[in-house]
This record gives C-alpha cells, sequence and structure tokens, in this order.
C-alpha cells in the first residue's frame, strides 16, 4: 500500500511543546508511525512512497472552529431575520465557499452553532460525497429560542413571517422536545438553545428566555438520541443551571466565576468563550465615536459589554489553568468579523488574555477533538489517529500570530487525503 512520509518537520502532537526533526508516515486514512527522521529515511521509496519534505515547519493536528455559523456573510446590527437575508440556495453557496476557505486556514473540522434549513447537514453530505471541497462537519440546525427572545427580533412580528430562517421558535417543555427531534430527524448533531441573553444582544444577561422544564426537556430529548447540545448562555446562574441540565458545550459565558469554574470542572462541560465579536463591536463603536465626536460608547449597553469583556479576559487565564475544556470559534460572517480571520481570535487570547499560546493550539486541536466527540480520533498527531494534518511554515505554538498569514498555511490533509499545498503536489 502506498504511503505518505512527511520528512523533517517539527510536529506538535496536540498537547505537548513541538519536537523537532521528526517523520510522519501516513498510510490510506491513518497516521502509522511518527519517528525521528533517521528512522524513516532508510525505508522511503521501498514501496514507492510519496514524500514530502516538510523543510522544518511544524506539522500540527488539523484545528477545530467550534463555534462555526457557515451561512453567516456581511451580517450587521441591522439584519433581516437571520438566514432569511438570501433565499437557502444563496445561503448553500455561501456557507460552501466559507467551508473551503477553512479548510484552506488548516481547520478541517468545524462544529455548527446554527443555520437555517439544515444547510449544515446538506454540505455535509456534499463534501461527503465529494460533490465540493471542506471539513468534517459535526451539523447545527436551527437555534431553539422562545417567543419574544433577543433574537426572535420584535420588530418583525407583523410581517406574519412563517418562514423560520435561523431559528425554531419553541415555549414550553413539549415544544423543545419537538424541536429538537425535528433538527436531529433534519440532520442536526448538535443542537443550540438560547437560554438567556446578553453578549452583544439586547435584553442583557439577566433576561432568562428558558425555564427549568424547557431547558431539561431540551437536553433530555437530544441525549436521548445521542446528540449533544450547545447554549448561549452568559449569566452565572445560567450558566450553573445548564451544566446542572447536562449542555454540554457552553458559547460565551460572561459571567463566568470560580463556582462555574469547579462546576465546569466537575462536569467536563466545554465552552466556546467567542470574545472577537465583542472586542470587535467595542472597537468599531470606539473608532466611530472618535471620528463623528460621540460617545456611544459610554451608553450602558456598551459599558456592561465591556465590563463583561474585561472580566473574561481576566478570568479566561484561570479557567484555563484550572483545565477546563475550551475550544476556538467566534461568531464568523459579521461584517466586522468576516470568515477566515479566525486567527485573530486566537491571537486576543494571547495578546489581551494572556494565554500561552501552546495553550491556545491546545483548544483548537486537542480540546476541539473533544467538542466533535472524536477524541480517540483526531487531535493529536500520533499513530492511529485519523491523518488530519496541517504543515504552517512557523510554529504556532510559540508565535500564534504565523496562523495570520495565509501564504503559511502550507498543506493541508484531511483523512489522508491532500487538499491544499504542498501535500497535493505531484
Amino acid at each position: 500500500m502506498k504511503r505518505t512520509i512527511i520528512q523533517n518537520c517539527k510536529v506538535f502532537d496536540g498537547r505537548n511543546p513541538v519536537v523537532h526533526r521528526k517523520s510522519v508516515v501516513i498510510e490510506n486514512e491513518r497516521i502509522v508511525s511518527v519517528d525521528d527522521a533517521a528512522a524513516i529515511t532508510a525505508t522511503v521509496g521501498d514501496r514507492n512512497d510519496r514524500v514530502v519534505d516538510g523543510e522544518g515547519r511544524t506539522l500540527i493536528p488539523g484545528m477545530v472552529q467550534a463555534h462555526w455559523h457557515g451561512s453567516y456573510e456581511g451580517l450587521d446590527f441591522e439584519p433581516p431575520p437571520v438566514g432569511l437575508e438570501k433565499p437557502p440556495g444563496y445561503l448553500m453557496l455561501i456557507a460552501a465557499k466559507n467551508a473551503r476557505l477553512a479548510l484552506s486556514r488548516g481547520f478541517t473540522s468545524v462544529i455548527g452553532a446554527a443555520t437555517g434549513d439544515a444547510l449544515d447537514a446538506q454540505l455535509r453530505q456534499a463534501i461527503d460525497d465529494g460533490v465540493v471541497e471542506g471539513p468534517r462537519i459535526m451539523p447545527c440546525g436551527r437555534w431553539l429560542i422562545t417567543t419574544g427572545d433577543s433574537n426572535d427580533l420584535p420588530e418583525f412580528w407583523w410581517w406574519g413571517i412563517t418562514a423560520m430562517g435561523s431559528q425554531r421558535i419553541c415555549d414550553g417543555a413539549d415544544e423543545f422536545r419537538k424541536g429538537v427531534r425535528q433538527e436531529i430527524k433534519e440532520g442536526a448533531e448538535i443542537i443550540k438553545l438560547f437560554s438567556d441573553s446578553g453578549h452583544a444582544l439586547l435584553y442583557g444577561a439577566d433576561f432568562v428566555a428558558m425555564n427549568d422544564d424547557e431547558l431539561y426537556a431540551a437536553v433530555g430529548a437530544a441525549h436521548d438520541r445521542g446528540k449533544k447540545v450547545r447554549a448561549h448562555v452568559t449569566a452565572k446562574a445560567n450558566i450553573l443551571k445548564c451544566i446542572a441540565a447536562g449542555v454540554d458545550i457552553l458559547d460565551h459565558v460572561d459571567g463566568v466565576d470560580a463556582d462555574c469554574i469547579d462546576a465546569m470542572l466537575s462536569s467536563g462541560t466545554q465552552v466556546c468563550p467567542s470574545l472577537y465579536l465583542t472586542k470587535a463591536i467595542l472597537d468599531t463603536i470606539a473608532a466611530a465615536d472618535r471620528e463623528h465626536g460621540t460617545e456611544t460608547i459610554n451608553e450602558p449597553f456598551f459599558v456592561t459589554m465591556r465590563r463583561d469583556y474585561d472580566h473574561m479576559c481576566g478570568i479566561l487565564s484561570i479557567a484555563n489553568d484550572a483545565g477546563v475544556c475550551l475550544m476556538v470559534g467566534d461568531d464568523w460572517g459579521t461584517v466586522m468579523t468576516p470568515h477566515g480571520d479566525y486567527a485573530a481570535e486566537m491571537r486576543l487570547y494571547v495578546d489581551e488574555c494572556g494565554i500561552d499560546p501552546l495553550d491556545v493550539m491546545r483548544w483548537a486541536t486537542h480540546n476541539g477533538a473533544r467538542g466533535l466527540s472524536m477524541a480517540d480520533e483526531l487531535g493529536s498527531v500520533e499513530p492511529g489517529r485519523l491523518a488530519d494534518l496541517v504543515l504552517v511554515d512557523g510554529d504556532p505554538t510559540s508565535d500564534i500570530s504565523v496562523l495570520a498569514d495565509p501564504s503559511r498555511i502550507v498543506g493541508v490533509m484531511v483523512n489522508g487525503r491532500p487538499h491544499a499545498g504542498v501535500f497535493t503536489a505531484p
């Protein structure tokens, strides 16, 4: 059987510091060995092997975008209902484009965070069937939300809209159970809930969207069918409720504190802090104020947002050091956070939260594999794992900024199949 051998590279295995002068052997879709370069060199050519010279670059596990809205593009502060800004076919083309973009940036997997019309599930099928190129996808469906919640935009009520876009309205435990089951029927493997507001939503973190019966019904319905649940949640009380109910992934958690960290560690709950959009909003408003001589940034809504952002920058390193399973991923696709700028979020955690680049790379690889429920298959460069691999010109575990330059992502491989750069060369 023909092998692919990546010689003369450094290796980040997903957890430990980089090791030098390694060769990695891939057979079919799996890594079969990671050895010193000299040990592999002697066998090259014995079986018509395909040899790639790593030229001292760093081989890393494929990264995971753990909060992915593939169909978002250019959303601003006054969108039409999300998921209805364009027809479904148009939005699918956007999602396919952004899937290829994520792959080219070294993200070989994405975890859906809500989309309309079952776009994630359909796109995954097209990728699996070879119709289009893209990363592996854990599909999400519509977010489940109560009537009149902060993402059930009240300014459109008189339109009489029957198309759901990216949301499904549920009220009461039975409707949430049915909503979960319908999303699973349409292909979702992870269910998105709006547990409360906050994190750039208008009603603020004290607005509780779901009561306990609704929350437990939704989580139970998903887990009964072997699917995961993620929740937009910001207030401490609701963070603790979501953990107690068994929500698998918490998005944002702006009000996290020591009690929440302890609960996360006890339960194994995973977290997507998704801080970059908050920073982008604050920076954009501050720049507009300077240009126009206004003081919008001092309005209560933005003062609260700045307070939450500063709090998160301070506590994330504590959560990380304690061992909370943190992941990377944000609300890409707004006018301020275009798809493809994924490394900007990772730089934020290093530059503004004081977290070691090595740890942020663990979030993107090893922890992301856990989010996919594929911790035994992905997130590491070691024998037996699926060959989702990225070759980087530089060492992102010491300088995370190298990931911001697309030209430094020099090779991408998914399931042992080359998708970009030097891995595709004859």
